[in-house]
């Protein structure tokens, strides 16, 4: 038996609430030793299981969803992966790559032309294309000018003589003189001059062009069409006083207008006059093509021809040409207008001719609806000759036909016949109607079918009738 003493009341004490712990329970010391030994697991509580619950089911059904869906296309798909940002060098390696095109076709449209990408493509081995430059004048006393800021005729004088020329062509057949004289207009400060064909047409010696100056140079011929009557020169020279083009659409009826040239070689000459009638359809010779002109009541003769036809601006707007003049009347003169010459004469330059023109290969006399009426014949080609050289020579067609019709279209001039194939390139097929007087004094019809030719010399010859008497 214990004895009592209060150490063993105290623990008693302890044994007794020890003893009266539930099998569950432990005693405090413990329990602080459990604690910081392991702590004991959180249990979740029944609101949070029910949740996650929830979010278990909710994704498994949007998964069922989403595959119910794969199938189907207007409906969005799911993204699977995120796409990465580019690499910075591959941008700026485009951006750098394209501005490099940019300035490459900038630059080379700007040193070979307009037209060096066609030429390029066509093979053609001239990749120099041209467009007529702007120039401005200088500024003058303002005596030179009128109220209005137009020219006076001495400001015109002053200020475009400097851009004209003289031309003389010699050929061998001739012994210390020229055979052709004219006059020219400076185009480019390096030594681009338009003129007419004819000024130089047979030039088989030399050429001279004679500046404002007096200075003289040697001309070669970039480029001539008798078709149209107009040709390049150029000499090689810089610092040249070149003209400033001007529209020709803008003219009005009445409109002062000067000429300058060098008629019957008298050089700087300057004549002035009036627009005296606009677009007139004119050509040099009955077998030319006929180009848009302006009539004048100032005085061409020869010489004028290839010299400038200038408004109150000091702006080239007419190519003038003794030839052009109507000798049989006084005061009716034509200049081909600058905006009917300016494509002809940057194709010249371009390739030194016109390229594609197509021919039929026939000489004719134009027999007109009067005409027929008056010598009882057909209206249409009377046919004077035929170029072997041509596909139209392998026809049935002789001389002494008469081409009515070709491509169903009735033609009775030059023009009618150029209004028809310029439509067509060489080496295209087109039909003509023809008729054909037979013993009995009756007119037989029947078609040809024939190719185009390539039109290097000239397309078409009509021949005046009193030529074929």
């Amino acid at each position: 038996m214990n004895e009592f003493t209060p150490e063993n009341e105290i623990r008693n004490d302890n044994v007794e609430a020890e003893e009266n712990l539930s099998p569950n329970e432990t005693p405090m010391e413990e329990v602080t030793e459990t604690v910081a030994d392991e702590p004991a697991p959180e249990k979740a509580t029944p609101k949070k299981k029910r949740v996650r619950e929830e979010q278990s089911v909710e994704d498994e059904l949007r998964e069922l969803a989403y595959l119910e869906a794969a199938d189907l296309d207007y409906l969005p798909k799911p993204i699977t992966k995120v796409r990465k940002n580019g690499h910075p060098f591959l941008f700026s390696f485009l951006f750098f790559f394209i501005l490099f095109i940019v300035l490459f076709f900038v630059t080379a449209n700007s040193v070979f032309g307009k037209g060096w990408i066609k030429n390029m493509i066509n093979g053609t081995g001239n990749f120099q294309s041209f467009t007529i430059p702007v120039v401005q004048h200088e500024e003058l006393e303002d005596k030179y000018y009128q109220d209005d800021g137009r020219y006076t005729v001495e400001g015109v004088a002053k200020t475009c003589l400097p851009s004209i020329v003289t031309i003389e062509a010699y050929t061998g057949g001739t012994i210390y003189a020229s055979y052709s004289q004219g006059s020219g207009i400076i185009m480019t400060s390096d030594g681009y001059i338009i003129t007419n064909a004819h000024v130089i047409e047979d030039a088989d010696l030399t050429i001279i062009v004679r500046l404002y100056d007096g200075s003289e140079y040697n001309a070669s011929v970039v480029g001539s069409d008798s078709r149209t009557d107009l040709a390049v020169l150029k000499i090689n020279a810089t610092d040249l006083t070149p003209a400033q083009f001007g529209d020709s659409d803008q003219l009005e009826l009445g409109e002062q207008v000067v000429t300058l040239g060098s008629p019957a070689g008298l050089e700087s000459t300057v004549t002035t006059g009036i627009v005296s009638g606009l677009n007139r359809m004119i050509s040099v010779e009955s077998d030319n093509i006929s180009m848009e002109c302006i009539q004048i009541d100032a005085a061409i003769n020869p010489g004028n021809s290839g010299g400038a036809l200038v408004n109150m601006w000091g702006q080239v707007v007419g190519i003038t040409s003794s030839k052009l003049e109507a000798v049989e009347y006084d005061n009716i003169g034509f200049a081909i207008s600058i905006n009917a010459a300016i494509p002809i004469i940057e194709e010249l330059i371009e390739n030194g001719g016109i390229l594609g023109r197509p021919k039929v290969g026939i000489s004719f006399y134009a027999i007109s609806e009067t005409m027929a009426s008056i010598y009882d014949l057909p209206a249409g080609l009377y046919i004077a000759a035929i170029d072997e050289d041509c596909d139209i020579s392998n026809t049935d067609l002789e001389v002494g036909d008469v081409i009515t019709e070709m491509d169903g279209t009735t033609v009775t001039s030059a023009d009618d016949v150029y209004a028809i194939i310029f439509q067509y390139s060489p080496g295209d097929e087109i039909t003509a109607t023809v008729l054909r007087m037979d013993e009995d004094g009756n007119w037989d019809e029947f078609e040809i079918t024939f190719k185009l030719e390539e039109d290097t010399t000239g397309s078409i010859q009509a021949t005046d009738e009193s030529e074929s008497e």
